[in-house]
């Protein structure tokens, strides 16, 4: 048996809570975002980082060392960081 009122009383207590979840629910697209922007970061730093290690081999004279390995390692840092940037434009 529903007592009198008792039926406004569990719709509004529904609506809050409704509210409640629609109110605390976290941006996923913007912490989505975030994490992306933090990925492209370190994503640029191992690009810089590989740079560096071919720069100072192709400079250090070493003519037995064509620094494929170096040449490598800063195409696998770009690659990285390609798609770090495809990922990203989704944020715009």
């Amino acid at each position: 048996m529903i007592m009198p009122g008792s039926k406004s009383r569990v719709n509004s207590l529904s609506a809050g809570l409704i509210a409640l979840a629609v109110l605390t629910a976290p941006d996923v697209k913007k912490a989505d975002c975030a994490s992306l922007a933090e990925r492209h970061a370190v994503a640029a730093g191992k690009v810089i980082d590989a740079l560096r290690s071919y720069e100072k081999c192709v400079s250090s004279g070493d003519k037995r060392n064509d620094c494929a390995a170096e040449m490598q390692a800063l195409d696998a840092a770009h690659d990285d960081l390609a798609d770090a940037v495809d990922d990203l434009k989704t944020c715009r």
